[in-house]
């Protein structure tokens, strides 16, 4: 089961996702940690192509950071949480309004955007 994640950043141009993954059994700590380094040097942000593309990227990694969904239901409940709080977290890492936009579905704020180039 996938329990904890965090996020580092680990240059400008990329994200890391990272996920403690084990079982809590009175107040032990989690026993593995795994992460997943997501590149976006190749990727210009100021286009929503190029949001789209490391938004995508970003759920892959998350996915194979939170492993496998499981079948019970606590499990499934887990896996989901640790799977959007990484990519949640990954996008505020980045902090990209048009890569913000793309996760929450609203359109970016055109002042904001502008901002970034």
């Amino acid at each position: 089961m996938n329990l904890l994640k965090s996020i580092y950043r680990s240059s400008p141009a990329s994200v890391t996702l990272v996920a403690l993954v084990g079982l809590f059994t009175a107040g032990a700590l989690p026993a593995a940690e795994h992460g997943v380094t997501v590149s976006y040097r190749d990727l210009d942000l100021t286009t929503p192509s190029g949001a789209h593309t490391l938004y995508d990227r970003i759920r892959t990694a998350a996915r194979t950071v939170c492993g496998y969904r499981g079948t019970q239901l606590t499990d499934q409940a887990f896996w989901d949480s640790c799977y959007r709080g990484a990519i949640t977290e990954a996008v505020a890492k980045v902090n990209n309004p048009l890569l913000t936009a793309v996760h929450t579905g609203r359109p970016a704020d055109p002042g904001v955007a502008m901002l970034q180039k």
